[in-house]
């Protein structure tokens, strides 16, 4: 081996080496955590929707490992609901991370027969969302679902991911919320179940993004 290459071999070595031991003195730090969304405080009633609590049965909120949960079903005077889930997660840790829609549903005896993006005004803002379309086999749903980290929207799971990996190695709070809307699709009204559904996700989701936000006297913000 000439010496050119045992120079870049220990540069190398000592690269990886400030690396870990940087990260290790990350790991010490103490990690603010901001304090908890008031998620009571997202309206029970809008647009000419009024909610109703969902239950939530001890052993699945057990597998989901969610420090907050909101279970609801927003109901208009035609009897069209459309449900509203968010689970807050304080710190991703490996018993308690966001399980992704796509491997869920599966899971739950639900096929994904369609899934893209869709692009949702929310307050005057463009935000990026992914959308599925499932089935039972016997009835069929719209899902329309995103990520959330300090208030700011993230439309899927690799970025969900890219930013624990940083949130973690600059020891900032990895707290993250999921949110996901599904409204069900009777036969011959696609369309107008996706025309309901954002209209609906892009009225309600301004009041979740705020309760979702840190607030400025948060350390984790």
């Amino acid at each position: 081996m000439d010496s050119v290459s045992t120079k870049k071999i220990t540069a190398v070595v000592i690269i990886l080496a400030v690396l870990c031991a940087y990260t290790w003195s990350l790991r010490l730090r103490t990690v603010p955590q901001p304090q908890p969304p008031d998620l009571e405080g997202i309206p029970r009633a809008l647009a000419g929707f009024t909610a109703r609590d969902e239950y939530i049965s001890a052993e699945s909120l057990r597998l989901l490992g969610a420090d907050l949960t909101l279970a609801r079903s927003y109901v208009d005077p035609t009897g069209d609901a459309i449900d509203l889930f968010i689970g807050y997660f304080a710190d991703q840790q490996e018993n308690s991370q966001i399980h992704s829609p796509k491997h869920c549903y599966p899971g739950a005896g639900w096929d994904i027969i369609s899934e893209g993006s869709i692009a949702l005004d929310i307050g005057g803002t463009i935000s990026p969302a992914r959308k599925l379309t499932i089935s039972d086999g016997g009835s069929r749903q719209l899902v329309v679902y995103w990520f959330s980290v300090r208030g700011r929207t993230i439309p899927n799971e690799f970025e969900l991911k890219w930013n624990q990996m940083t949130s973690a190695l600059l020891a900032r709070p990895q707290a993250a919320s999921f949110i996901r809307f599904s409204a069900p699709i009777p036969p011959g009204r696609d369309e107008a179940v996706r025309a309901d559904l954002v209209e609906f996700v892009e009225d309600i989701s301004p009041h979740v993004l705020e309760a979702l936000t840190p607030r400025e006297d948060d350390d984790g913000s």
